[in-house]
């Protein structure tokens, strides 16, 4: 029954979007909010062709998720109605294009294996959400209504997450909260970054109504709650560290009254939030399970081995498979001795390095720096709203890249999907925050 509704919802769907949000702009930026939310509920409104479920590895079939079926109707609908300002190759195209290219060429040196394609489709998804996001700002101009687009979404999103983690955690008496993820630690990489852009948003945007306003608040402060829920540790202390720089990017050259008063409403509520969940916190650092960081480097271990071993890598998505099939890489695993299926390594570095070789590991961390530090030389002056908002996604986009040593989360679909639109979304606002602009307005 799924795999008919998807069908129709891409037969119809994907022209319908395509056409009314090429006649209605409005409904244009409300299926790009839409698009943006329902990366919260990927694993209820996807579908994998090929499935192949038992696989313990990131990707598990060719995967098709409701916001590609949007995206898909978004870039129809703007190459109708604004071909002239379309981007055919946004910013740092040719490098992302080469990290496909040779996942696509270490893929076909180490066996061409149908588990590697799942990946590869999902690489190719994530570059059209890329574009798509650039385009739908740029087709825009980049104005305050699309940027309230995304905030809309995001504020949707935190809301959402603050209250499916408080009836888990508080009426349902979960330890850990998962909201409709697989898992709890993929929680805080999914939200960081739009917790640290609302809040920013929220110190420094002029333009706002008291219900948007509270609106924000409320999402900034319950992804926050929603991040502690989860009893992740990591994601613990990297959503306080982010609440603080947040707050000093809103406030730096800011002597707005209302964004100190804001900022000592958030300091408020931090407080009496920490007041639910210190049982949470204070139990997870200090009775935290030896067992799962032990296993951890057992999985470390093999990935330097396979690096070490394959030049080219052993295959995008292919390290379970591998770990599995070759004794010598489990020779020296203890903690997952008996599962018939191996893991995967957490650390997503050297998840690459086994998987795409030392090179491979190279553009994939040379695409995160450039990224970065596009933001944060374009962001630096501090002068305009634009620019806070660039070192907001900076600040989010550093802690999942920081969190990237612990989790492989980043290879997850929704937490990619929600870090390919951020990095859209500051490529369109590039320009926009550009000296050149700043001096003109």
């Amino acid at each position: 029954m799924k795999y008919l509704v998807f069908l129709v919802a891409m037969a119809a769907g994907v022209p319908f979007i395509a056409i009314t949000s090429s006649l209605f702009p409005r409904l244009k930026r409300l299926f790009f909010a839409v698009m943006v939310v329902s990366f919260l509920f990927n694993s209820m409104t996807s579908i994998n062709i090929l499935s192949m479920e038992y696989y313990r590895g990131p990707v598990r079939g060719f995967e098709v998720t409701f916001a590609d079926l949007i995206a898909w109707g978004l870039a129809l609908g703007m190459l109708v109605r604004t071909p002239s300002k379309i981007v055919w190759k946004p910013r740092f195209t040719i490098i992302l294009f080469v990290f496909f290219a040779y996942a696509i060429v270490s893929l076909l040196r180490a066996g061409n294996s149908i588990l590697g394609w799942f990946a590869i489709w999902q690489l190719a998804r994530a570059g059209a959400l890329y574009w798509v996001t650039v385009n739908f700002f740029k087709t825009e101009d980049v104005s305050r209504d699309s940027i309230k687009t995304l905030i809309g979404a995001y504020i949707a999103s935190g809301i959402i997450l603050a209250l499916i983690t408080f009836k888990q955690k508080y009426l349902d008496g979960i330890y850990r909260a998962w909201a409709f993820f697989d898992h709890s630690n993929t929680i805080p990489s999914f939200t960081l970054i739009f917790m640290c852009v609302l809040l920013v948003w929220l110190l420094y945007e002029k333009d706002v109504s008291f219900l948007l306003f509270f609106l924000a608040l409320m999402a900034a402060l319950g992804s926050l709650f929603a991040i502690f829920a989860t009893g992740s540790r990591t994601g613990m202390a990297a959503g306080a560290a982010l609440v603080v720089g947040s707050l000093i990017v809103g406030n730096r050259k800011n002597n707005d009254i209302r964004a100190k008063r804001t900022t000592l409403l958030i300091i408020i509520c931090m407080l009496i939030g920490a007041i639910f969940v210190a049982d949470t916190v204070i139990d997870r650092f200090l009775n935290a399970p030896p067992a799962s960081e032990e296993a951890r480097n057992e999985f470390e271990i093999a990935a330097e081995m396979m690096a070490e071993d394959h030049p080219t890598g052993v295959g995008l998505n292919l390290y379970s498979k591998v770990l599995t099939e070759t004794q010598e890489y489990r020779q020296h695993i203890e903690v997952m001795r008996n599962e018939e299926q191996a893991g995967v390594a957490h650390h997503i570095y050297l998840l690459t390095a086994a998987e795409m070789g030392y090179l491979g590991l190279f553009i994939f961390a040379t695409i995160l720096l450039i990224f970065l530090a596009s933001m944060i030389i374009r962001g630096i002056r501090w002068s305009t709203l634009e620019q806070r908002l660039l070192l907001a996604v900076a600040m989010g986009f550093t802690m999942v890249c920081a969190i990237g040593f612990y989790e492989w989360v980043l290879r997850q679909t929704p937490v990619l999907y929600q870090t390919v639109v951020a990095l859209g979304f500051t490529q369109a606002l590039f320009d926009k925050a550009s000296p050149v602009k700043e001096r003109n307005t």
